[in-house]
């Protein structure tokens, strides 16, 4: 029985001891921490001593340098002085960890040491066995407890007033407690009670969108911004370098503009957001859409094909960009000849716009591939360089019908030989052929072929080829104009083709020198050969002129447009000369191209056309009249209006235009002089600091002063005087109804309803009522302005004074469409009367601003849009502005201070 029961009593000794060592464990630690305790206190106090002063702005108010050494001398002495004292703790003794178990046990007779006690003679008898037994079974469980920190009533005292000095610092500082603290904690971070820095900030479109800059606010989020826009943030007030982060910011800019002022330049690729940062706290954040810049859709807009005439080619285009299409052009293949180059048709383009589509007619009748089955793809490039193609389509060149035997063989000739199909020999030995076929009588032709015959003879003859192509082609249209008609008209015709061909080639020449073509030698050679071409196409209108003459057909003279302008044929080459001039190849090729419909028209020309021609000018000419006089009548109603505001109050006067809401129209004729700076910098879209002027408020209108009696007698006799004009006028309206009736046969309602108002502005000064005589009279000038449109609808016609003339160029002939949504024969007429009416006609038909004073010449404002190139103006003299104040050293510092790292960047 002594050997089976000791086997549970050792199992639950076993337990027991493990519990006991847990619990000791546990005690240790307690122990510790009490120790530890009392070892940190003057860390503690030291640590909590910076916060408290932290909270009250001590430390963040020295300069950065002193601030960290500060927080570096507190945080390295306490850390010293809690190691010093955690390394002189004694570890707890066995014997002070079984008292604080048995206290916290609540064990009496402290079984926990009775635990390793042993009989005296070394021997367990059963006694002893059962009362170790006992003991054991009184152990219950074992707790540690929490800590206990010792308080000596020296500290209690400090760490009270510690605690209330810490509580009224937390009430002083409130919401910004946090901030303070982390400022006081993190030298270089600003807290809550530092104003923020100031921030200016902005956004440069790229060069393929041009724009005035986007300025920037906290408050609104900026617009879609164009890909590769150009961002820039002025920082001002900071007392540290800023930073910028956000999306594609890896290439900034960083310059200091002054101790206190960054500047930061970036681009922006992609959409995300932008924040700056400074001294811990967020300046400025926004977030961009950014428009990705993408190639151009190009498309046709129906297969391209031959015009009604048989020898042009029309190419339907429809493309479209964000941000405009910059070039378009035409590329030809020979699918049956891949060896060949492909050749290139430009497409020209009305500046840059986003969606152009129209119908672009070219005649390729001359080129070697005439007749031959091509293959077409448009091609269009932005404003950015990106670059799109569209899908090919096959189509069958036109070529011209020839109908002399002669010039058949010579352009069959000329294909074979152009194709290298026959071998240069081979095509001298038949243009001897052919030569020897001429009549004795065409000398001038017979020499031509020979020449062309020895060039290909000749091996070391430069571009042999090329200038026999050129002149079998030449005697070719020279035979088959000699068929038609007589040989002057014939010769005329060769002069004018050469003089042609001279200015094409001297174009392209200025074009492949790049800007060495823009030389004075350049330009005067340009000038002599346009002039040959003037006088070729003068000779033909002479010409032209005897025959109608000749056949009884008599016309005005028609080198001078109906409103008194130059002659169209010298205002078109003086264009030419001076894009070339300024390197616009592209404009210059157009107007070539022009002059060549021009000088097509005029060899195609018969005296029946010259009689046409007559009866169009006669009715533009009185077309133009009835315009003239629509202006004259608004011109004669507005200073009717004028002298009734000079008769009304001027607090009547204001007060009836702040009804109308016309005080805004006076805001683009303010003197920037005059404006506060800042009003300026508000003007660009900028925050002015708050310490600088507000504009003063205007002065309140003063009531009128009575009128004296010969004020009152000056009065009357005007408004007689306004009253018998105003009948005369309303005479006038109705005869010009009926004049414009008789010519487009239509009557204007806008005049009828003018007619109707004229009669109440008579009534309203008939009876001394300016008011109502204001009121009539503007309505009267509104009703002008509507019958100028309406004039403009009704003489659209050839026979009613509009469309394009004959023989006279027309701006975009060759082009049916452009980007501006006009199509067909609307767009033609319109670019012509654009083109007469703004190059020779009256000038004043627009506003300072540059907008049109309306249709019809009515001198009524209806185009309400200012140009771009006035808002870039109007920010350039408020630039110019701010640099002059900026020079005066008169005003005061702070703005000075202020204009001074404003500009600084420029």
């Amino acid at each position: 029985m002594s050997t089976a029961q000791p086997a549970p009593a050792k199992a639950a000794s076993l337990s027991l001891e493990a519990r006991v060592s847990q619990a000791r464990q546990r005690a240790r630690h307690v122990l510790r921490v009490e120790s530890a305790w009392i070892a940190v206190q003057w860390p503690l106090a030291l640590v909590g001593g910076y916060a408290l002063s932290g909270l009250v702005r001590v430390p963040q108010s020295l300069p950065d340098t002193l601030h960290a050494f500060l927080l570096a001398g507190v945080g390295g002495g306490a850390l010293a002085l809690a190691a010093r004292n955690l390394s002189r703790m004694k570890p707890p003794r066995l014997q002070a960890i079984d008292r604080r178990l048995e206290q916290k046990s609540n064990l009496r007779h402290r079984p926990l040491a009775a635990l390793d006690d042993f009989p005296a003679d070394g021997d367990e008898t059963l006694f002893w066995q059962a009362h170790m037994e006992r003991l054991r079974q009184a152990i219950g469980p074992l707790r540690a407890g929490w800590p206990v920190l010792s308080w000596t009533p020296r500290r209690m005292a400090g760490w009270a007033g510690f605690g209330v000095c810490l509580a009224l610092a937390l009430v002083m500082a409130g919401s910004k407690a946090p901030s303070r603290l982390e400022a006081a904690f993190l030298p270089g971070v600003d807290d809550g009670d530092v104003a923020l820095p100031q921030i200016e900030a902005w956004i440069d479109l790229p060069a393929y969108a041009p724009g005035a800059p986007v300025f920037l606010s906290a408050a609104a989020s900026p617009p879609r911004i164009p890909q590769d826009a150009t961002l820039t943030i002025h920082v001002t007030g900071a007392r540290s370098g800023p930073h910028l982060l956000g999306v594609e910011t890896g290439d900034v800019t960083v310059r200091q503009l002054d101790p206190g002022s960054w500047s930061f330049t970036t681009h922006l690729m992609h959409s995300g957001r932008v924040s700056i940062r400074s001294r811990g706290r967020t300046v400025g954040e926004w977030q961009f859409e950014i428009e990705p810049d993408l190639p151009p859709e190009i498309s046709w807009q129906a297969a391209p094909h031959k015009a009604e005439d048989g020898t042009t080619l029309l190419l339907p285009y429809r493309a479209s960009q964000a941000h405009g299409i910059a070039r378009l052009w035409a590329e030809i293949t020979l699918p049956s000849r891949k060896d060949l180059p492909a050749r290139t048709v430009p497409i020209p383009l009305k500046a840059m716009p986003t969606k152009p589509e129209g119908v672009f007619a070219t005649d390729l009748t001359e080129s070697l591939w005439a007749g031959e089955k091509v293959t077409i793809r448009l091609h269009a490039a932005s404003r950015g360089g990106k670059e799109n193609t569209s899908k090919a389509e096959t189509v069958t060149l036109p070529a011209r019908v020839f109908h002399n035997p002669t010039a058949r063989a010579l352009i069959s000739l000329r294909h074979r030989l152009g194709l290298g199909q026959d071998s240069p020999p081979e095509a001298a030995d038949e243009l001897r052929a052919l030569a020897g076929t001429l009549p004795q009588d065409e000398k001038g032709s017979m020499l031509a072929l020979l020449y062309a015959a020895a060039q290909l003879d000749d091996p070391d003859a430069d571009q042999a080829q090329d200038n026999t192509l050129g002149l079998c082609w030449a005697v070719a249209l020279y035979l088959e104009d000699l068929a038609t008609s007589d040989r002057e008209t014939a010769q005329a015709n060769l002069e004018i083709r050469a003089a042609q061909r001279a200015v094409q080639d001297q174009i392209a020449h200025m074009r492949a020198l790049g800007d060495a073509g823009h030389t004075e030698e350049e330009q005067q050679e340009l000038s002599n050969r346009l002039k040959r071409l003037k006088d070729a196409l003068d000779q033909r209108m002479q010409a032209l002129m005897q025959r109608s003459l000749q056949m009884g057909t008599a016309m005005p003279d028609i080198g001078e447009t109906p409103d008194g302008g130059t002659d169209p044929a010298s205002r078109l080459m003086r264009r030419l000369q001076s894009d070339a001039a300024n390197g616009q190849a592209d404009e210059a090729l157009k107007r070539l191209e022009e002059l060549s419909k021009m000088a097509e028209r005029m060899r195609s020309a018969t005296p029946q056309d010259l009689a046409q021609i007559a009866q169009q000018l006669q009715a533009r000419a009185r077309a133009q009249a009835q315009r003239a006089a629509l202006h004259d009548l608004v011109r004669r109603e507005t200073t009717l209006l004028d002298h009734v505001q000079s008769r009304l109050g001027i607090g009547q006067r204001a007060a009836r235009e702040a009804e109308q809401n016309q005080s805004g129209s006076n805001a683009a004729g303010e003197d920037v002089s005059t404006m506060p700076t800042a009003e300026l910098l508000r003007r660009l879209g900028m925050t002015p600091p708050p310490d600088m002027d507000a504009p003063s408020p205007p002065p309140d209108a003063t009531a009128p002063a009575p009128l004296t009696p010969e004020e009152l007698t000056a009065q009357h006799e005007q408004r007689r005087s306004d009253h018998a004009a105003q009948r005369a006028l309303q005479m006038v309206a109705r005869l010009l109804n009926d004049d414009i009736k008789a010519l487009t046969g239509k009557t204007m309602d806008g005049l009828t309803k003018a007619d109707r108002d004229m009669k109440a502005a008579r009534q309203a000064l008939a009876s001394a009522k300016d008011g109502p005589a204001e009121t009539a009279i503007r309505q009267v000038l509104k009703d002008l302005a509507e019958t100028g449109q309406q004039m403009t609808e009704a003489q659209k016609g050839k026979n009613h004074g509009g469309g394009p003339i004959a023989l006279l160029p027309t701006m975009g002939t060759g082009q049916h469409a452009q980007g501006g949504g006009k199509k067909g024969g609307q767009s033609q007429e319109s670019s012509e009367d654009d083109d007469t009416q703004g190059d020779g006609g009256d000038k004043n038909d627009r506003d300072p601003l540059g907008r049109k004073m309306g249709k019809g010449h009515s001198g009524a404002d209806t185009d309400g849009t200012v140009p771009d190139a006035d808002s870039r103006e109007k920010a350039r003299e408020i630039e110019r502005e701010l640099r002059r104040r900026d020079a005066d050293r008169t005003r005061p510092q702070s703005e000075l201070d202020y204009l001074d790292r404003l500009l600084k960047s420029y």
